[in-house]
C-alpha cells in the first residue's frame, strides 16, 4: 500500500475485543477453518485449542491471534511481553490512528475530526450483522435440492431438506479467559490501544464527545427512516428484492442486510444505496471506475450479443444506471471544500487536523 500511496497518507485501523472477534470468526468461518470445523462448538474448541489447531493448515489463521495476523505479524509466535511491545511499537509507527470496534460511534467522531470530515461522512448503518436467532420461517419444499441446498448450508435426508443448525457460540467466563490466553497477542494489542483510545477521548473532551455521538445517532435514525423499510430493521438476504444489495452469505449463519423504502426518488435512492451496498458489490463499483476500458468492452460485447438475437443471461452489474462521482464522501456524496460548514456552523479546513507522521512510519514485516 505504501508503494502506491502519497507520503502524507493518513493510515488508520481498528481493533476488536478478541473474545467477540473469536465468536464472530467461529460463526462465519466454521466450515472454512479446519480448526473450527472439527469442533462441535466454540466452547469445545476453547477448552483444548491445541487439539484442533494445526498452524500449517490453510485458513487456520482465523482461529488464533487474527488481529496480530491482520497487522502482518506472526500470529503463531510464542507470546512474550518483549515481542508484544515490539509489535505494538511497529503498529503505532505505521498507523496514525487505531479505532475500537466496541466504541464505533466514538471512533467515527475521532476519525472525522482527524481528517476534517463533515458529520455526514461518518454516518453509517451496521453491515454484515449475523442473525442471532434462527429464523421462524416454515419448511422448505422438497424441490429445493442439489446446488441450491448445498450453497445454503443444508442437508438432504430421505428426500427432505434439513437445515444445519448455527454453531454453538456460548461460553463460560472461564472459557472467555482461556480465549484471551489463546489469543494473547490480540489481547495485549486490544488493551494497549483501548487505553490510548480513551486517552484521546479525554483530550478531545468527554462532554463534546457525548454531544457529537448523540448528533451522529440522531442523523443515523433520520436516514434510516428515509432510506430503510421498517425503520432500518435488518432482514434476511432472501427478503431483499434488489439482488444488487443482497449481502454475500458465508458459513452457517445468516448475514443480514437492508430493504430499501419503496417510492424513493432517484437522487435519494442513490444516496441510500451508498449506505447499504455490501462490500463485494462496492468492489464492483470501484472496478468500474478503475478499469473503464475493460467495462466499456464488456458493455459493447453485451450489446453485440443482443443485436444478433442472442440471449444475454448475465445479471446487470450493480453500477448500471449510476453515475458515480469521484472523490465523494459520506451519504451526501460531498467532498470537503475550504469553507464548508459543519453541523455546528463552524468552518472546516482541509488539512488543519490531519496528522502527518511519514517520518515515523515503518513497514510491518
Amino acid at each position: 500500500v505504501e508503494k502506491v500511496m502519497p507520503a502524507d497518507t493518513f493510515y488508520f485501523s481498528i481493533v476488536r475485543d478478541p473474545v467477540a472477534l473469536a465468536e464472530s470468526s467461529f460463526a462465519y468461518y466454521k466450515e472454512v477453518a479446519p480448526a473450527f470445523r472439527k469442533a462441535k462448538g466454540l466452547g469445545e474448541f476453547v477448552d483444548d485449542p491445541k487439539r484442533f489447531y494445526e498452524p500449517r493448515l490453510r485458513n487456520n489463521h482465523y482461529a488464533r491471534n487474527l488481529l496480530w495476523f491482520d497487522f502482518g505479524l506472526d500470529h503463531n509466535a510464542n507470546f512474550s511481553l518483549a515481542l508484544a511491545q515490539l509489535g505494538e511499537d511497529m503498529i503505532r509507527r505505521t498507523f496514525n490512528m487505531i479505532l475500537v470496534s466496541e466504541y464505533f460511534d466514538q471512533s467515527m467522531i475521532l476519525l472525522r475530526h482527524a481528517l476534517c470530515w463533515p458529520l455526514d461522512a461518518v454516518v453509517a448503518f451496521s453491515l454484515n450483522a449475523r442473525q442471532q436467532k434462527p429464523s421462524s420461517t416454515g419448511g422448505v419444499g422438497e424441490s429445493w435440492v442439489g446446488k441450491a441446498a448445498a450453497a445454503a448450508g443444508v442437508g438432504i435426508r430421505g428426500g427432505h431438506v434439513q437445515a444445519k443448525l448455527p454453531p454453538n457460540l456460548s461460553l463460560t467466563e472461564e472459557q472467555r479467559e482461556k480465549l484471551r490466553q489463546w489469543n494473547a497477542f490480540d489481547w495485549y494489542l486490544y488493551k494497549a490501544f483501548n487505553k490510548t483510545f480513551w486517552k484521546t477521548i479525554d483530550k478531545f473532551g468527554r462532554t463534546q464527545m457525548e454531544k457529537e455521538v448523540n448528533l451522529l445517532r440522531m442523523r443515523r435514525e433520520d436516514l434510516a427512516r428515509v432510506c430503510l423499510r421498517d425503520g432500518g430493521k435488518p432482514v434476511e438476504a432472501h427478503q431483499i428484492r434488489d439482488k444488487n444489495i443482497r449481502p454475500f452469505q458465508s458459513g452457517l449463519v445468516k448475514i443480514l442486510g437492508y430493504e430499501l423504502q419503496s417510492g424513493l426518488d432517484n437522487v435519494t435512492r442513490k444516496l441510500c444505496v451508498r449506505m447499504i451496498r455490501p462490500e463485494i458489490q462496492y468492489k464492483d463499483v470501484l472496478d468500474s471506475k478503475q478499469f473503464l476500458q475493460a467495462h466499456a468492452i464488456q458493455a459493447q460485447q453485451q450489446r453485440l450479443i443482443v443485436a444478433v438475437g442472442g440471449t444475454f443471461l448475465k445479471q446487470d452489474p450493480p453500477w448500471k444506471g449510476e453515475k458515480e462521482m469521484g472523490g465523494e464522501v459520506g451519504v451526501g456524496g460531498r467532498t470537503l471544500e475550504e469553507g464548508m460548514k459543519d453541523w455546528d456552523s463552524s468552518l472546516l479546513n482541509r488539512n488543519n487536523q490531519t496528522m502527518v507522521r511519514e517520518h515515523e512510519k515503518r513497514r510491518l514485516r
